[in-house]
C-alpha cells in the first residue's frame, strides 16, 4: 500500500543501487532543469519518476550526489 509521504517523494535511478544522495525540494529540481538546453534537460529528467510540474511544491526529490552534481554543473555552466 502506498502512503501519501510515498506519492509526495521521487529519487533518480541510482537510488535502487546504493548509491549516497539527499532530498532536494521539488521546486530547486524543477527550476535546475529549467535552466538547461531542453535536450539535456530530457535527458536527464528521465533518470527521476515523473511528476506535475505544478506538484513541485509538494514533491521531495532524491538524487544520487553525482546526479546533483552533474544537474548543478549543467546549470551554472549555462548561467555563466
Amino acid at each position: 500500500m502506498m502512503t501519501e509521504q510515498t506519492l509526495r517523494e521521487r529519487e533518480c535511478v541510482h537510488r535502487g543501487d546504493g548509491a549516497a544522495g539527499e532530498f532536494y525540494q521539488g521546486t530547486t529540481y524543477v527550476q535546475l532543469l529549467q535552466r538547461l538546453p531542453v535536450v539535456t534537460a530530457t535527458r536527464f529528467a528521465t533518470r527521476v519518476a515523473s511528476f506535475f510540474w505544478s506538484d513541485a511544491a509538494q514533491i521531495k526529490v532524491w538524487l544520487c550526489h553525482d546526479c546533483a552534481a552533474e544537474l548543478q554543473g549543467h546549470a551554472s555552466k549555462r548561467d555563466a
